[in-house]
C-alpha cells in the first residue's frame, strides 16, 4: 500500500467547486477565473459557489434578503457571547460559538435542504458574531448592529465604527480571494467531519479549528508579526539570514499547491501597496517587500523560486482598513465558511465516510511473558471454538 505523509499528492475525492492549477498559477471557482470574479459583487460570487451558476439579479436580491433576515444574533447568542473571556482569541470564540448559535432548522432556501440552509444561517450570522465579540472586548456596554448596506459593508461598519467605500471594496476583493481553495486543510477537515454525517455546525467548528493553525489560516497574522519584529527594510536581510541558519519558516512565503506565483497574491500585493503608501503602514509594507525579496534570493541560490502567497500581504491590508491582528484569521473564517458550506452540500450528494489507513510502525504484536505485570481477575474470554 502506498504512503504519502500529509496526504501530499493523494487524490482523496472529487469536487466541482474550485480548481487550483498550481503549475499554471491559476485559481478558478466553478470554472471562472479568480481574476474575473474579483470584479463582481460579493454575494454574486457566494451564489456561484453555493449553487454552481452565476445568479440573476433576482437571485442575488433573494440571497441578500436571506443573509440580512438571518444575520442578527438571538438574545441567547448575545448572552453567551457576553460571558466569554474577553481575552479569548476570536478563532476560539468562533469554534465554540458556532455550534451554540440559535438556528431555524425547519426552513429551506431555494434548492437547499434544511441542513444546508442551517449552514447558510451560520454564514449570515458570522459578521454579527465577529463584530459582536469585538465590541465585548473594546466597548462591552455599546449597542451594535443596525448598519445598512451589503453583507460586508454592514460588517465593516459594525466592526470599525466607520464606513469608507474604498475600504469596503478592498475587503470585498480580499474576501472573494479566500472564499474557497479546494481540499485545503480546513476544508478537508470539514469534509472528514461531514462524511460522518455530523451536523453542519459541527463541520464548521471542526474546519475552524484547522484554519486557526499558523501553517494554514494563521499565516497572515504571523507574517505581519515577523515584519513588525524586523522593524524596517534595512534589517530584513539579517533576519532572513538568521532564519535560514536556524532552519526556521517565514510564514506566508511559498505555497504547497503553487509552483509559480500565487494568483491571489498577484491581485493582493498592489492593493496593499496602494493602501499603505503615504500612511503609518508604509514602513510595514516596505519591510514585507524586503523580506520577500531577501527570502526569494536565498531560495533562488538553492535552485528554487519561492514567492509570497496570499497570506503574506493580507495582514497589511487588513490593518490598513482597521482590522487588528488578532482578528485576521477570523475574517478568513468569515469568507471561507462559504466554501465549507459548498463542500458540505457537495459531500452530501454521494457521501462516503473518510477512513484512511495508517502504516503501523510500532512493535510486532506479542503475547505477555512470565515477567509481565500480574493480570487482574476478570471474565473468562471466549475460545476460538466458542466464537465460531
Amino acid at each position: 500500500m502506498s504512503y504519502s505523509k500529509g496526504l501530499e499528492g493523494v487524490i482523496a475525492g472529487e469536487t466541482a467547486i474550485s480548481n487550483v492549477e498550481g503549475d499554471l498559477g491559476r485559481l478558478s471557482y466553478r470554472g471562472y477565473d479568480i481574476r474575473d470574479l474579483v470584479r463582481l459583487e460579493y454575494e454574486t460570487v457566494v451564489w456561484l459557489l453555493l449553487f454552481g451558476n452565476l445568479p440573476s439579479q433576482t437571485e442575488v436580491k433573494d440571497l441578500r434578503l436571506f443573509l440580512d433576515d438571518h444575520g442578527s444574533l438571538g438574545q441567547s447568542d448575545m448572552d453567551l457571547l457576553a460571558h466569554l473571556p474577553q481575552g479569548l482569541h476570536p478563532m476560539r470564540m468562533i469554534q465554540a460559538m458556532v455550534p451554540l448559535l440559535t438556528l431555524q432548522r425547519d426552513i429551506s432556501f431555494c434548492s437547499m435542504d434544511e441542513e444546508v440552509t442551517a449552514g447558510l444561517q451560520i454564514v449570515a450570522k458570522m459578521p454579527s458574531l465577529i463584530s459582536g465579540f469585538r465590541r465585548q472586548q473594546t466597548a462591552p456596554n455599546s449597542v451594535g448592529g443596525g448598519s445598512t448596506g451589503g453583507y460586508l459593508e454592514r460588517f465593516l461598519t459594525d466592526f470599525t465604527g466607520r464606513r469608507e467605500r474604498k475600504h469596503v471594496d478592498v475587503l470585498r476583493v480580499v474576501q472573494i480571494l479566500q472564499l474557497e481553495h479546494s481540499f485545503n486543510a480546513g476544508t478537508f477537515t470539514g469534509r472528514v467531519a461531514a462524511s460522518t454525517l455530523a451536523p453542519v455546525d459541527a463541520v464548521f467548528s471542526a474546519a475552524t479549528g484547522a484554519l486557526f493553525g499558523k501553517l494554514h489560516g494563521g499565516a497572515d497574522q504571523a507574517a505581519l508579526h515577523d515584519a513588525k519584529v524586523v522593524g524596517s527594510p534595512e534589517h530584513a536581510e539579517a533576519f532572513v539570514t538568521d532564519l535560514f541558519s536556524a532552519r526556521g519558516l517565514l510564514m506566508g512565503m511559498g505555497h504547497r499547491e503553487y509552483r509559480t506565483v500565487d494568483p491571489r497574491a498577484v491581485i493582493l500585493k498592489p492593493m496593499a501597496e496602494e493602501l499603505c503608501r503615504g500612511t503609518g503602514f508604509e514602513r510595514v509594507f516596505e519591510t514585507l517587500v524586503a523580506l520577500e525579496t531577501c527570502f526569494n534570493a536565498k531560495m533562488k541560490a538553492r535552485g528554487k523560486d519561492v514567492w509570497a502567497n496570499v497570506e503574506f500581504y493580507k495582514g497589511a491590508v487588513y490593518e490598513a482598513i482597521g482590522i487588528p491582528e488578532s482578528y485576521f484569521t477570523a475574517l478568513f473564517a468569515l469568507s471561507r465558511c462559504v466554501g465549507w458550506l459548498a463542500h458540505f452540500a457537495e459531500s452530501r450528494q454521494d457521501n462516503k465516510i473518510v477512513r484512511p489507513s495508517a502504516r503501523y510502525i510500532g512493535e510486532t504484536a506479542r503475547k505477555l511473558g512470565t515477567d509481565s505485570p500480574e493480570l487482574s481477575d476478570g471474565p473468562e474470554l471466549p475460545t476460538r471454538r466458542a466464537l465460531s
